[in-house]
């Protein structure tokens, strides 16, 4: 696989973010991806990243930005597609099937494309399915659940937890830990004595 993404051919796609979120976007990224939000004269907004050719084009209904264009091309280390396009995927669980077309130079693979695969933020692909497994291990620990429940009936998680899935979950129950006990010392340091 290369390391450059020539273009994504995409298949299909949903997605649907507030408003705000969108917005805030830019700020969130920082240095990571330079992009900006422009408003289009159709009143499109249109999140590009600087000085490149790849961008998502949001239509504006209320307080929500629904995904109505996807073009990447040109990505240096895919980095539109893993941080922006992928990242809000996966946060906002979105669907999306795309095809991958590599730098034909860096590619050593017999076929000049991958086919991505991502359902309802969910998905294998490396880098993002981190990011998928830990979106679900903070909505179900917001929820007081277990990853993949769907909170209705009590009813089991639709698949089991991947040894990636264990590991964060392992990891955010140690950091709330740590937390508590920061918050627990900081509490009593602040008591008048």
């Amino acid at each position: 696989m290369g390391s450059r993404i020539e273009t994504v051919e995409v298949l299909s796609f949903r997605l649907e973010l507030p408003k705000l979120a969108l917005e805030r976007l830019p700020t969130e990224l920082g240095s990571a991806v330079a992009v900006r939000l422009e408003r289009d004269e159709d009143g499109t907004l249109v999140l590009e990243q600087q000085g490149q050719d790849s961008f998502l084009r949001f239509h504006m209904e209320g307080d929500a930005a629904e995904l109505v264009e996807i073009c990447v091309s040109q990505d240096a280390q895919g980095a539109f597609f893993q941080k922006v396009l992928g990242a809000l995927m996966v946060r906002f669980q979105g669907d999306l099937r795309a095809r991958l077309v590599f730098d034909p130079r860096e590619n050593t693979s017999k076929e000049p494309w991958v086919e991505v695969s991502i359902e309802r933020g969910r998905t294998s692909w490396p880098g993002l399915a981190t990011q998928s497994a830990a979106v679900r291990l903070a909505h179900a620990a917001a929820e007081g659940g277990s990853v993949g429940a769907s909170g209705e009936g009590g009813e089991p998680p639709e698949e089991p937890l991947t040894a990636e899935e264990e590991e964060l979950s392992r990891l955010l129950a140690r950091a709330d830990s740590e937390w508590q006990e920061y918050q627990r010392l900081k509490r009593m340091r602040q008591q008048p004595k």
